[in-house]
């Protein structure tokens, strides 16, 4: 998997950030460090989610389903499921299905949870 570090070096970008953007890398095919454009592409995934997510705030607390589910994943694995639900599908409040449908996207269905 693509390490917050194939991330190029930016001081305006947080820990949670390099990671989203690490996990939607990964998800495009990019294996080491990206290209101008392929971070680009990267980076107007990330700002498409934040402007989602700030249009659509949520209405309420996920389902105990999906709480339960995240309950024990570390937040750096939470960014990194979250970037990939909302590439493959265009949601920010993702089900408990699409939520593992993500994480074995990232760490492969050996992982399943």
């Amino acid at each position: 998997m693509n390490s917050p570090n194939a991330v190029p070096d930016n001081d305006t970008l947080d820990a949670f950030e390099r990671m989203f953007l690490a996990a939607v890398l990964r998800c495009q095919g990019v294996s080491g460090p990206p290209t101008d454009a392929q971070f680009q592409r990267a980076l107007d995934v990330m700002i498409a989610y934040a402007q989602q997510v700030q249009d659509n705030p949520p209405a309420g607390a996920p389902s105990k389903v999906t709480l339960r589910w995240l309950a024990d994943l570390p937040d750096c694995d939470r960014v990194m499921i979250a970037a990939v639900a909302f590439l493959r599908f265009g949601v920010t409040k993702p089900s408990v299905f699409q939520l593992r449908a993500a994480h074995q996207e990232l760490y492969g269905p050996e992982a399943q949870r």
